[in-house]
C-alpha cells in the first residue's frame, strides 16, 4: 500500500483500538468490514482488503472526526525540504572560511580538511555500529509526532520511511556544502591571486610533505598533478606566502569531490530511492492481532473454516442452535461477524468401519492411514459423544488432534464435560466453547466465534426480555370498566362481568405472547397457544379475582352530607331564633351540605382518576403472572422443564421482589392510563433480565 493509504488505515486502527464510541461504533466496524469484503471479493490480498476497508470506513468516520481530518491533512514531509537543504548547503560552502588569511592558502588548516574529516566520521558511523548518543533516533522522530492515537501509530510504523527522508536531506545538504566549497575555491581564484604556504611549531617540512602526500594521493593520481614540494612554502614569523596556490586548489577541489561530493551524492540518491520505494510500498505489518481479527482475508495462511471431526450418534441433539443428525457432509454450526466458520465434519467410513482385530498383515498395510493424514491436515479437533466407560477408537491417538469429549451420563471427569452441561446458563453451550478454546490453545478463530455467539445470545436474551416486559406491562396496566347501574343497585353482577372480561383479556394476551415468543425464538409459530406449554402460574382460572377500583359516589355523598348538614344547621338556627324558623334552617342547611359534598366528591374523583368504576389486576395476580411469563421463556428458549424453570426462578424472583412490588404499587390508580404500559415496560426490563440471568446460572446484572 502507499503512504497515503497507510495513513488512512492507521487512522481507522487508532479509532477502533480506542473501543466503540460516538465516533465509531461496533456496528460501524462490522458495516465497514462487510462493505470491503463485498467490494474486493474472496480472493483479495490482505493489503487490498484493509485499504478498501479504510476507504469505505473513512467516508463515514471523517465527517464525525474533526481531529482525524486535521491529522490526515497534516504532513510530516515536503519535497521542498530537499531543495532547501541544497540551497542552504551550497550557500554555506560558499560562505565558509576563505582558506585562512586573506588571499593565502594555509596548507595545514583550510576548511577543506574539516569537511573531509567530518564526512569520514559520518561514513564510519554508517558502516560501523558506532554509538550515536540517540542523535539518529531523534532525527528519525523529527516530524513524526508523539501524540496519542494515529500520530503514535504513525510514529511507530513510519520510522523507516522517515529515516530515509532524513538521510536524503542530510546527504543532499552535505553534498551541496562540498559543492559550495569547490565553487568558492575556483570563484575566488578567478578574481584573486591566492598564495600557498604553511606554518607549524611541531612539524618539519618532511612530516608535512609526507602527510599532504598521503592525504592528496587520490586527487594527485586522478588529476595527474604532483604534490608540490612544501619545503620552500614554509612561512617564517612575520613572513608571507609567495608561491602560487593553483595546484593546491586543484588538489583540494578533487579531494572534496572524491570524499564528499561523490559519496554524499550517491548516498542521497540511495536515500531518495529508498524513501520513494517505502512511500509507494509502505511496510505496514498486517500479521498483528488487530488486523487478523478483521476478517479471514487477513489470514491467508489460516483457513477461515475451523473443522471439528464429529464422532457422535445421538438422535435429537443440537449444537449451537443447529440440529445435528447423521452427517454426510460438513455442517456449519456458527459463523462469526469476521467470516470465520465452525463446522462439524463426518468421519470417513474407512475409519469407522475398521475391524476391531485386523488380519496379521494389518501392521504393514493400513488403507486408513491416508485418511488419517488427510484429516490431520483438515480438522483442528475432535468432538466426541461418548458414554461413561466407553472405549475410544484406537485411531484417535494416531490422528494426533485434541479430543473434546461430551459424556452422555450423570457425571464426567474433567476435561470431559457432561453432555447436558454444554448449554447451562443463559449463554447456551458456553462451556462447550470454553472447552474447545482450551483444547485448541485459544485459536483466534474460535475466540472470534465465541465472541459472536456471546453477542448473539445477549441479543436473544435482550429481545426476549423486551417481549416479556411489554407483555407484563400491558397486563399490569389493563383496565376494564364496570357498568354504572344507578345508586340503588349493588353492582355486584356488573363488577363480576368486568372481572370476567379482564380475565378473557389476560388469556388473549398470554396466547398472543406465546405466539410472539415462539416467532422470536425461531419456533414453529401458531395462533394456538397450546403448542407452546403454559406453566401453571399462568393458568388464568387459578389466579385471584381482579381488584375493584370504585369511584366516590357523588349523589350518595350529597345525600348523606345534606341530611347531616341540614340537621345541624336547622338545630343551630332554631336555637338561635327560639324555634321561629319552623324547619327552614334545616332545609337550607341540607341544600348547602349536599352541594358542598357533591362538589368535593367530584373533585376527588377527578384527582384520583376514578370518575368511573373499573377492575384491574392487583399484586396477588401480577406476582404469579410474572413467574409464569419467565418460566414460559425458560421453557421455550432454553429447553427446561416447567418444574425446573419454576425451581430456578423462585429464588431469582425473590431477589427482585422489592423492586417489582414497588413498581406494582406505584402504578397509576386511574381508569385513563394512556402511555403507562410503555413507561412501565422500560422499568421492568432490568429486574426481569436480572432474574432470568440468575435463574439460568449466569452472573448477576
Amino acid at each position: 500500500m502507499t503512504e497515503e493509504e497507510a495513513r488512512r488505515v492507521l487512522l481507522l486502527q487508532a479509532r477502533e483500538t480506542d473501543g466503540p464510541s460516538t465516533l465509531w461504533s461496533a456496528e460501524d466496524r462490522r458495516w465497514a468490514t462487510r462493505q470491503a469484503a463485498d467490494a474486493v471479493g474472496d480472493d483479495a490480498s490482505p493489503e487490498r482488503f484493509v485499504v478498501a476497508r479504510a476507504t469505505v470506513a473513512l467516508q463515514r468516520l471523517l465527517p464525525r472526526d474533526a481531529a482525524g481530518q486535521r491529522w490526515l491533512a497534516r504532513r510530516g514531509w515536503h519535497a521542498a525540504w530537499v531543495l532547501l537543504a541544497l540551497v542552504v548547503g551550497f550557500v554555506g560552502g560558499l560562505a565558509a572560511d576563505q582558506l585562512g588569511a586573506p588571499q593565502r592558502v594555509n596548507l595545514l588548516a583550510p576548511a577543506v580538511w574539516a569537511v573531509v574529516a567530518w564526512n569520514l566520521v559520518v561514513y564510519a558511523a554508517l558502516l560501523l555500529p558506532l554509538p550515536t548518543l540517540g542523535l539518529r533516533d531523534a532525527m528519525v522522530r523529527w516530524g513524526l509526532g508523539r501524540d496519542e492515537g494515529p500520530a503514535a501509530l504513525w510514529a511507530q510504523h513510519a520510522a523507516l520511511l522517515q529515516a530515509a527522508r532524513v538521510a536524503l536531506v542530510l546527504h543532499a545538504a552535505a553534498a551541496a556544502l562540498g559543492a559550495g566549497l569547490v565553487a568558492g575555491l575556483y570563484l575566488r581564484g578567478l578574481v584573486l591571486d591566492y598564495r600557498a604556504g604553511w606554518q607549524s611549531t611541531f612539524l618539519d617540512a618532511a612530516a608535512v610533505q609526507q602527510a599532504l602526500g598521503l592525504l592528496l594521493a587520490p586527487a594527485s593520481h586522478l588529476t595527474g598533478t604532483q604534490v608540490p614540494d612544501v619545503a620552500p612554502l614554509r612561512i617564517g614569523p612575520g613572513g608571507d606566502a609567495v608561491a602560487t596556490a593553483a595546484p593546491w586548489i586543484h588538489l583540494y577541489a578533487t579531494t572534496l569531490a572524491l570524499a564528499v561530493l561523490l559519496p554524499r551524492g550517491l548516498l542521497a540518491l540511495l536515500a531518495g530511492w529508498r524513501a520513494r520505494r517505502l512511500a509507494q510500498h509502505f511496510p505496514l505489518p498486517l500479521d498483528t492481532t488487530y488486523f487478523e481479527a478483521l476478517h479471514p482475508l487477513m489470514r491467508p495462511g489460516l483457513p477461515r473454516v475451523l473443522a471439528l471431526l464429529w464422532l457422535g450418534d445421538r438422535p435429537g441433539l443440537s449444537l449451537l442452535g443447529q440440529p445435528v443428525g447423521p452427517l454426510y457432509a460438513p455442517l456449519t454450526l456458527l459463523r462469526s461477524d469476521e467470516g470465520d466458520e465452525l463446522q462439524l465434519w463426518p468421519a470417513p467410513p474407512a475409519l469407522m468401519q475398521q475391524p476391531a482385530v485386523g488380519p496379521w498383515w494389518a501392521p504393514w498395510h493400513r488403507p486408513a492411514d491416508t485418511e488419517l493424514q488427510r484429516l490431520r491436515r483438515q480438522v483442528a479437533a475432535v468432538l466426541l459423544i461418548t458414554t461413561p466407560g466407553a472405549p475410544r477408537p484406537e485411531w484417535l491417538a494416531t490422528l494426533g488432534r485434541p479430543v473434546v469429549a461430551l459424556v452422555d451420563g450423570p457425571s464426567a471427569e474433567p476435561p470431559a464435560l457432561r453432555l447436558q452441561e454444554r448449554d447451562d446458563g443463559w449463554l447456551a453451550e458456553g462451556r462447550l466453547l470454553r472447552a474447545l478454546a482450551a483444547a485448541l490453545d485459544d485459536d483466534p478463530r474460535l475466540t472470534r466465534l465465541a465472541a459472536t455467539w456471546t453477542a448473539r445470545q445477549r441479543a436473544r436474551l435482550d429481545a426476549g426480555v423486551v417481549e416479556l416486559a411489554d407483555t407484563l406491562a400491558r397486563v399490569a396496566c389493563a383496565r376494564e370498566a364496570v357498568a354504572d347501574v344507578g345508586r340503588l343497585a349493588s353492582g355486584r353482577a356488573e363488577a363480576e362481568a368486568a372481572r370476567q372480561d379482564l380475565g378473557r383479556g389476560l388469556e388473549a394476551e398470554l396466547a398472543a405472547h406465546g405466539t410472539r415468543l415462539a416467532t422470536l425464538l425461531g419456533l414453529p409459530a401458531s395462533a394456538d397457544a397450546a403448542q407452546h406449554p403454559v406453566p401453571a402460574p399462568l393458568d388464568t382460572h387459578a389466579v385471584p379475582a381482579a381488584a375493584l377500583r370504585k369511584r366516590v359516589d357523588e349523589g350518595r355523598s350529597a345525600l348523606v352530607a345534606g341530611l347531616l348538614g341540614g340537621a345541624i344547621t336547622g338545630f343551630k338556627a332554631d336555637v338561635l331564633s327560639g324555634g321561629l324558623t319552623m324547619g327552614g334552617g334545616a332545609v337550607v342547611g341540607a341544600l348547602l351540605g349536599a352541594l358542598g359534598a357533591a362538589g368535593a366528591a367530584r373533585g376527588l374523583n377527578v384527582v384520583r382518576g376514578t370518575d368511573r368504576n373499573f377492575v384491574t389486576w392487583d399484586e396477588e395476580v401480577l406476582a404469579p403472572v410474572t413467574a409464569g411469563l419467565l418460566a414460559r421463556y425458560a421453557v421455550l428458549a432454553y429447553g427446561l422443564s416447567p418444574e425446573a424453570a419454576r425451581e430456578r426462578l423462585t429464588p431469582a424472583l425473590a431477589a427482585q421482589q422489592a423492586t417489582l412490588r414497588t413498581l406494582w404499587r406505584t402504578r397509576a390508580r386511574r381508569f385513563d392510563n394512556a402511555g403507562e404500559a410503555e413507561a412501565l415496560a422500560l422499568t421492568l426490563r432490568q429486574p426481569l433480565a436480572a432474574a432470568l440471568v440468575q435463574a439460568l446460572g449466569g452472573p448477576r446484572l
